[in-house]
């Protein structure tokens, strides 16, 4: 039998992992879909007109990356607990196994859970409200904006992945401190460096964003062009790419 990867054992391992946490799952998935309702409720009468696909998108990405980064956190939660850890540890599965059941459900069960409530609970809003002459509209997932949530959701998936492995208790608080923390970090030493390299004082830069800074009374912003932009972007799936893998070899080492 295949030691690196069995689909016979991963399947066994995935129905295994189910029975043992659908309970959590599911009062996840009620909790996610009271919150949109009742924060989209309030949204959605609070505004003066129509919600338009624009802020349904809006709020469909700026959502998804908070909960989807909560719910990785807690993926592997049976490893910081010494009575679950020695169990899940030593059960006759290989890591990538492991790994993959983890993935499976932070990220492509999350995604379809996540997307067919958000449908669900807008389908149900937008009927409760109607405008004379207006024709009622849905986003829709399958466009061009989609692919941008997707690339960053990505990215955060695998370093909440990463740091739900490193870790054993408060997962998401310490991640999301170190994110933010590197993150900080990071944005000093771009804004010292170009200013450096300007010769002049500049705003709080970004990396790969917009270069701002004063000249008298005027302002002036610099940014790249749009084929520079997609250089960026493409960049994030490896770095997503790079996190999984540290991730899959953080777990291995765990279970040496």
């Amino acid at each position: 039998m295949n030691n690196y990867f069995s689909l016979k054992r991963f399947c066994r391992l995935f129905i295994k992992h189910t029975a043992e946490h659908y309970r959590t799952y599911l009062m996840s998935a009620a909790v996610l879909a009271g919150v949109f309702l009742l924060g989209g409720s309030f949204i959605f009468y609070m505004i003066p007109g129509p919600m338009d696909t624009g802020l349904q998108s809006a709020l469909f990405a700026v959502l998804m990356l908070i909960a989807g980064p909560i719910f990785t956190s807690t993926i592997f939660t049976d490893f910081g607990d010494k009575r679950k850890a020695i169990p899940a540890l030593t059960l006759p599965a290989s890591p990538f196994e492991k790994f993959m059941v983890s993935w499976v459900y932070s990220y492509v069960v999350f995604i379809v859970v996540y997307t067919g409530i958000f449908y669900l609970v807008l389908s149900i809003l937008i009927s409760l409200k109607h405008w004379p002459g207006h024709h009622n509209e849905m986003l829709t997932v399958f466009q061009d904006g989609f692919s941008l949530v997707l690339i960053l959701f990505s990215l955060l998936h695998a370093i909440t992945m990463y740091g739900a492995i490193k870790f054993e208790k408060l997962h998401f608080i310490k991640v999301g401190f170190s994110f933010l923390t590197f993150y900080a970090l990071l944005i000093l030493v771009n804004t010292v460096f170009l200013g450096v390299i300007v010769g002049r004082q500049i705003y709080p830069a970004t990396p790969f964003a917009f270069l701002n800074f004063p000249e008298g009374q005027k302002f002036f912003s610099i940014g790249s062009d749009q084929q520079q932009s997609n250089w960026v972007f493409m960049l994030l799936p490896v770095l997503s790419l790079l996190f999984w893998i540290a991730a899959y070899f953080k777990l291995k080492e765990k279970q040496a």
